[in-house]
């Protein structure tokens, strides 16, 4: 379950809940097929840090 950063902070980044759940989990994938040696196969830790690049702006969606 993710606690931080918070789904608020995201939807504000992204503009719905859609939006977010969809450039989290497509940044995540992608992560995970370049540093995948890094996370050690592991898709949560994944799924974190690309929703942290999310809430710090790094990773940008339209605000449609």
């Amino acid at each position: 379950m993710l606690f931080e950063p918070p789904i608020d902070l995201l939807v504000k980044q992204t503009g719905c809940r859609y939006a977010a759940a969809i450039i989290v989990g497509a940044r995540a994938k992608e992560l995970m097929s370049k540093i995948s040696a890094s996370l050690n196969g592991n898709s949560n830790l994944a799924i974190n840090y690309a929703a942290e690049e999310v809430a710090r702006g790094e990773v940008v969606g339209s605000k449609s």
